[in-house]
C-alpha cells in the first residue's frame, strides 16, 4: 500500500551540511527525511518557495516539454524502496493510456512532480524505516524539537 505525501521542507543539516527533503504523510503521522544533493535541494526549494529564476531550471524545462506533448501526463511519483540510505524512486508517465515507469533519483522525481503538481507516494513499508519519524511515538519534548526545526526552515524560506 502507498501513502500520499507532501513535501514539508528542504533542510541543511548544520554539522555535515548534508541536505534533506522532508516528506510528510497527508495524515500527518509520519515524516520521511530523504538525503538529496545540493542541486536537488535547490531544485525542490525553488519550487516550494515559488521562486522564479532568471532562466528556466532543468525541471522547468522538462515539465515544459511534458506539457507541450499531447496525451502525455506525469501521473505520479512512487518512492518504493530504500537501500543503503538511498531511496529508490520512479515516475509513472501515461501516454495515450499506456503507462510507463521510469527509474530516477528521488530528488529529480520530487522536483519534477512538484512542478507538474503530480501526487507523490511512498510505500508503506518505508514508513517503518529507522530514519523515518513516527510523530505519534514522539514525547512532548521530541515534538517540540521537531516543530522548532521545521518552523526555523519555514522562516528561512520566507526570507
Amino acid at each position: 500500500m502507498y501513502y500520499e505525501v507532501n513535501v514539508k521542507c528542504v533542510i541543511c543539516e548544520p554539522i555535515t551540511t548534508r541536505f534533506f527533503c522532508v516528506l510528510e504523510t497527508l495524515d500527518g503521522n509520519y515524516m520521511v527525511p530523504i538525503n538529496v544533493s545540493e542541486s536537488g535541494a535547490e531544485s525542490i526549494f525553488v519550487e516550494l518557495n515559488e521562486i522564479v529564476p532568471p532562466r528556466p531550471m532543468t525541471f522547468d524545462f522538462i515539465s515544459g516539454i511534458l506539457s507541450a506533448i499531447d496525451d502525455v501526463k506525469l501521473e505520479k511519483v512512487l518512492i518504493y524502496d530504500v537501500e543503503d540510505c538511498v531511496f529508490k524512486t520512479k515516475i509513472s508517465i501515461n501516454h495515450n493510456g499506456l503507462v510507463k515507469e521510469i527509474e530516477c533519483r528521488a530528488s529529480d522525481a520530487i522536483a519534477l512532480g512538484l512542478r507538474i503538481k503530480a501526487p507523490i507516494f511512498i510505500d508503506e513499508k518505508l514508513l517503518n524505516y529507522k530514519k523515518c519519524i513516527c510523530k505519534r511515538s514522539l514525547d512532548q519534548k521530541g515534538k517540540k524539537v521537531l516543530e522548532e526545526i521545521l518552523v526555523d526552515q519555514r522562516n528561512i524560506s520566507n526570507h
